[in-house]
């Protein structure tokens, strides 16, 4: 007698679902590695091909990249991609170049300046100086209190008239908005009130953005002025920005705590012979950074190139050099003895 056929039982569905999980999960691991390593090379080599005399640094750019590029690999999500490549770029140590992820880039525009992936200097050591950190307009000199008249605010910049009729414009920054406007508007103001020279304060500002350093300029000067040195293409030149407003003459204040932008401005008009400096020798940071723009949404701020005046040399580790030595407490007192000098006062 034929025995009744059996029925397949069906097979459990558990197991092949999990094996699809297990090859799902495998395969988007593997997409993920991909990615990483992707996003690692690029982010490795902007700093191979485009750091500024990457040697003078100490570090080895091709062992770090052995030691991270494993790690990166393997990093299970972008946050922690992201936070290697940002320890990566610390090792450069140079307190301007940065790896910014997507949620970090509107921090770090509103610090530098809204300029994406457009040639800037960034700021001083320690990089997050603001207008909070100038120095009091009420400037000390010599133990005596400068005092100011006719006060007045526009934007990060303060002014006044000062002792034997001199203009005193106070620049703390050049990353906020509106600054070099503002220098032009208070230059304007001061010229009406009648003063005879200027002194532009620059003591303590750690610098900003390029194209507000070549604004300022404009305003007490014209033509090419400055000039970035880069390891991979021409020096590329640039200009002072705007009509010419002031023939007065000028007087900058400066400081150990001028970086970057300011010193480029501060270098520049004496370069050209538009200022005289007083105070102390500058810090000699003025390395320009060119923010990369990747895929993904972050930036690489790389320090390609220093800035120099035209036919000079650079002021990167050598800083401004005052005409006229003082300490920054007694700058003020020594541009006024300068000024009245001038005179014959």
């Amino acid at each position: 007698m034929r025995q009744p056929e059996r029925r397949r039982r069906p097979r459990p569905l558990a197991p092949i679902l999990l094996a699809l999980v297990l090859l799902a999960g495998a395969g988007a691991a593997a997409a993920q590695a991909g990615s990483n390593a992707g996003r690692f090379d690029a982010a490795w080599d902007l700093v191979a091909t485009r750091y500024w005399h990457l040697e003078r640094t100490g570090v080895d750019w091709d062992q770090v990249r052995a030691d991270y590029r494993p790690r990166a690999v393997e990093a299970p999500d972008d946050a922690a991609l992201y936070a290697l490549l940002e320890e990566m770029y610390s090792l450069l140590g140079d307190d301007h170049s940065v790896f910014v992820p997507p949620d970090r880039v509107a921090e770090v525009r509103a610090e530098y300046g809204d300029l994406p992936c457009v040639m800037l200097l960034g700021a001083a050591s320690g990089g997050r100086a603001t207008a909070a950190a100038a120095l009091p307009l009420l400037a000390r000199a010599q133990g005596a209190v400068v005092p100011l008249t006719d006060e007045a605010r526009l934007a990060n910049v303060r002014y006044g008239v000062a002792a034997a009729g001199v203009g005193y414009v106070r620049l703390p920054d050049l990353a906020s908005d509106g600054a070099a406007a503002a220098v032009r508007t208070a230059v304007t103001a001061l010229e009406s009130a009648g003063v005879g020279a200027l002194v532009l304060d620059l003591r303590g500002n750690p610098g900003g953005r390029l194209v507000t350093m070549m604004q300022v300029a404009g305003v007490f000067t014209s033509g090419f002025i400055w000039r970035t040195i880069t390891s991979w293409t021409l020096p590329l030149p640039y200009p002072a920005i705007g009509l010419t407003h002031t023939d007065l003459p000028l007087v900058v204040l400066i400081d150990g705590g001028v970086n970057s932008a300011a010193e480029g401005l501060a270098g520049g008009l004496q370069q050209r012979g538009r200022a005289v400096v007083v105070g102390e020798r500058s810090a000699g940071n003025v390395e320009a950074l060119l923010p990369f723009c990747l895929r993904d949404g972050s930036q690489a701020w790389i320090a390609t190139g220093v800035l120099a005046p035209i036919g000079g040399p650079t002021w990167e580790g050598r800083g401004v050099e005052p005409d006229v030595a003082a300490t920054s407490d007694a700058a003020l007192a020594a541009a006024l003895a300068y000024l009245a000098s001038l005179k014959g006062e």
